[in-house]
């Protein structure tokens, strides 16, 4: 038992780093050539990194709700409704990323299917 536990903690840890390598150089390729990265998951069709990517598109959001539903729990002892100026920046940033995102893969699908 504490062998088959080993060999799936040792797999599990190789995905991960496989997985990690991945997502960074992805990141990094978004960012100098956008429509070649795009274009290969889209060939390749590896679902996982494409999740990857929806997710970390999304992180601004998600750490800005984290952080927050954890300090207002800590400090306050209950969730606060009121937003501030962090909210702002947050949701700024991620219209940026979405909009950065949807440029490329609104170019990349007229390209597909020949419209431009």
């Amino acid at each position: 038992m504490k062998k088959r536990l080993k060999n799936i903690a040792k797999i599990s840890g190789l995905i991960t780093i496989r997985q990690g390598y991945f997502l960074l150089r992805n990141w990094y390729k978004l960012y100098s050539e956008p429509e070649e990265t795009l274009d290969n998951l889209w060939e390749t069709k590896d679902k996982s990194q494409i999740f990857l990517l929806t997710v970390t598109a999304f992180l601004p959001i998600l750490i800005y709700f984290g952080v927050r539903i954890i300090w207002d729990l800590i400090v306050y002892g209950n969730l606060v409704l009121v937003t501030g100026k962090v909210f702002d920046a947050a949701i700024v940033v991620q219209g940026l990323l979405l909009i950065y995102l949807g440029y490329w893969i609104i170019n990349l699908f007229y390209k597909k299917n020949g419209s431009t």
